[in-house]
């Protein structure tokens, strides 16, 4: 059985959502079965229930939404009719489900298109229903990571003393040339183990959180297991795609430092008739930073895309990048928005955490600018910012449901996804 979050075909004609009416407009009205008691009115002849559906005796059951298919927006429920997929036999259908039959909100959201204030209250309704999975798996994670990054500016941080020391001694700068280039390339090794480590627990992180809130979205808490193993197998893509992105989105600003240091190297090779040139390059930062917020934005979903649909790194950034098309603006806002909040909340925990970890690097040395000073104020800033990340990809996978649905009526999907639960 295939996942409810697999792609659509390519070739399947387009589906999106149908908007509602104005009021006032005329909306298809479905007729009311004959009542016991009464007779039908001359000329009329009563809708006839599907077979199977189980229609109630002297009512007409409605026609159920086929799979896939867009209801009408705006058509009012019929009275007296069966409640919808997820209903029980004998449940009112106007307290669980919508007018198209199907719940209206089986999850943290609505099953409809989502607006601002779905998203901030489904990403805030995610954590508040599964905290052990969405807290756990990033607690265990950003230790990890914390761990890591605070080792690796220990080491940096001897090491950058070791090339120091030496510097000024010019004796034993002369005695230790090898030990010196072991020093430097301890200290690079040192870094780029950080950044790994960070990059490839963010990557494997949001993952996770992605896999683990989209089954809240039809009122399934995953556990710990099932999200790691829903995860694990998607590990590559999922990798993949975060590598290409950052790839993609980071070549304008390496091209523009290249640039920046040409500029000035030229000018200072005694060609100061191209100052221009030099001037020309720091000011194409502003091009530049519009073109990096431009990829960020188009390829936003491709983590989402490689676990939930379980497609390839280079599938799911032109998975991403077609959903977003026609939706640029929107998606912009509502990211800017995110970042603002998690400012905003980042501030404060960055207050609490850094107090803690000055505190706790004043119980250790005396001297907070040493390595180990260092190595223990960076583990808590580590720490520190994770917390923030079950929100925020909380929102994201939110943000990128909110694009199914309008786009591909991916509500019908996950309501018979929750009607299976």
């Amino acid at each position: 059985m295939s996942s409810p979050w697999t792609s659509p075909d390519p070739s399947a004609p387009y589906q999106g959502w149908t908007p509602q009416p104005e009021p006032g407009a005329p909306t298809p009205q479905q007729g009311y079965g004959e009542q016991p008691g009464y007779r039908a009115q001359p000329g009329y002849t009563p809708p006839q229930a599907p077979q199977g559906y189980g229609a109630q005796q002297g009512y007409a059951a409605p026609q159920a939404p086929a799979y896939g298919a867009q209801p009408t927006y705006g058509a009012q429920p019929t009275y007296g009719a069966q409640p919808g997929y997820n209903a029980q036999p004998g449940a009112s259908g106007y307290s669980t489900t919508n007018r198209w039959g199907w719940q209206s909100k089986p999850g943290i959201i609505p099953l409809r298109p989502l607006t601002i204030g779905d998203l901030f209250s489904g990403a805030f309704e995610a954590i508040r229903s599964n905290p052990k999975v969405l807290f756990g798996f990033t607690i265990v994670i950003m230790l990890f990571v914390s761990l890591i990054a605070s080792v690796s500016i220990l080491v940096s941080g001897l090491g950058y003393e070791s090339v120091t020391s030496a510097a000024n001694d010019p004796q034993a700068l002369q005695q230790s040339t090898t030990e010196l280039a072991n020093a430097l390339l301890l200290q690079i090794i040192s870094t780029m183990v950080q950044w790994l480590s960070t990059f490839t627990g963010t990557s494997i992180l949001t993952g996770l959180l992605a896999a683990a809130v989209s089954q809240m979205t039809v009122g399934r808490n995953l556990t710990l297991s099932e999200a790691w193993a829903m995860t694990r197998k998607r590990l590559g893509s999922l990798i993949g795609s975060f590598a290409l992105t950052a790839l993609i989105t980071a070549t304008p600003i390496v091209l523009w430092i290249v640039a920046v240091f040409v500029s000035l190297a030229v000018v200072a090779d005694g060609h100061r008739d191209l100052w221009w040139l030099a001037g020309l390059a720091f000011f194409a930062i502003i091009p530049i930073s519009i073109l990096m917020y431009f990829f960020q934005i188009k390829l936003l979903f491709a983590p989402m895309c490689a676990v939930l649909e379980e497609i390839g790194p280079v599938a799911s950034l032109k998975r991403s990048w077609s959903l977003v098309k026609g939706e640029f603006w929107p998606t912009l806002g509502r990211y800017l928005l995110l970042n603002l909040i998690i400012g905003f909340i980042g501030g404060f925990v960055g207050f609490v955490i850094g107090l803690i970890g000055g505190l706790v690097t004043l119980a250790v040395t005396s001297d907070p600018s040493s390595p180990i000073g260092l190595a223990i104020s960076m583990f808590f800033v580590m720490l520190g910012s994770g917390l923030l990340l079950p929100f925020s990809a909380s929102f994201e996978t939110l943000m990128y449901t909110d694009l199914r649905i309008r786009k591909e009526n991916f509500a019908a999907v996950l309501a018979q996804a929750g009607a299976q639960q």
